[in-house]
């Protein structure tokens, strides 16, 4: 399957020119993620250098969260990456460091703290191969589910990077409860800027459709590997996520073509 070496683009608005593309390199009249957030970012860049210049904090939206591992002089350290939306849209990713990952452990109620404590050590050094690679210590705290007026004791298993807090935690097999949530007090939610940052999802998203066409004429789906089947229309849309409105309509095809008029 192949689209011709010579493509136009068209905006479907009609207030884009035609472009003929040679195959050769990115198409340079479709405008890039940032292009598109500059021009539709309702000033938010604006208010987002305001708060940069003075200093201020940077709200964001988290989208994906994910675990990595830093090694230097041989000892790994464990990152936290955050990739978001800032209020105008564009993509912003954070690495937070010097964390290290811990889970915590309920104590059964029919046992006690250190007869508990001690099998955990157990089960960890035999999964880990080595006492240094975690630490634990006991702490009282509230259960995530239901509702309770006294904390329960746990025991917070901490390890230096996520691939040891993995294979601990399925060795454990136990509840994981989260203790240091905290939520978002009423003096947050009256920061103008914190309110704008919360109140829709600054993700721009691309959607597409692809037409085919086969000169074979199998009557079957068309394949890639076949000369004869070809892509002769792309068409898509940006906009903001959740907006069903179009920020921008783009359609790519294999023939000599004028804009809409």
């Amino acid at each position: 399957m192949h689209t011709s070496t010579i493509s136009d683009q068209t905006d479907c608005t009609g207030t884009s020119p035609v472009l003929h593309y040679d195959g050769a390199g990115p198409i340079a009249s479709i405008p890039s993620h940032n292009e598109i957030v500059a021009e539709y970012d309702n000033r938010m860049t604006a208010i987002l250098q305001q708060s940069i210049s003075g200093k201020q904090p940077i709200h964001f939206m988290p989208t994906e969260v994910s675990d990595d591992t830093k090694y230097v002089n041989g000892v790994s350290s464990y990152i936290l990456r955050i990739t978001s939306s800032l209020i105008n849209g564009q993509k912003a990713i954070v690495n937070i460091t010097g964390i290290k990952p811990f889970f915590d452990v309920e104590v059964p109620e029919k046992m006690s703290i250190s007869m508990f404590k001690s099998r955990l050590v157990k089960i960890l050094s035999s999964i880990l191969n080595s006492a240094s690679k975690f630490r634990v210590k006991t702490i009282s705290a509230f259960p995530l589910q239901g509702y309770h007026t006294e904390k329960k004791p746990y025991i917070r298993v901490r390890t230096w990077n996520h691939y040891d807090r993995y294979n601990a935690l399925k060795a454990v097999r136990a509840v994981v409860s989260v203790n240091n949530y905290n939520p978002i007090s009423e003096d947050d939610y009256n920061n103008p800027l914190f309110s704008l940052a919360l109140l829709w999802d600054h993700t721009l998203v691309l959607t597409w459709d692809i037409e085919i066409y086969s000169s074979r004429k199998t009557g079957e789906v068309s394949n890639a590997k076949y000369e004869e089947d070809v892509v002769f229309m792309i068409c898509m849309t940006v906009h903001w996520k959740d907006n069903p409105k179009p920020l921008k309509q783009i359609c790519l095809v294999n023939v000599e073509t004028a804009p809409d008029l």
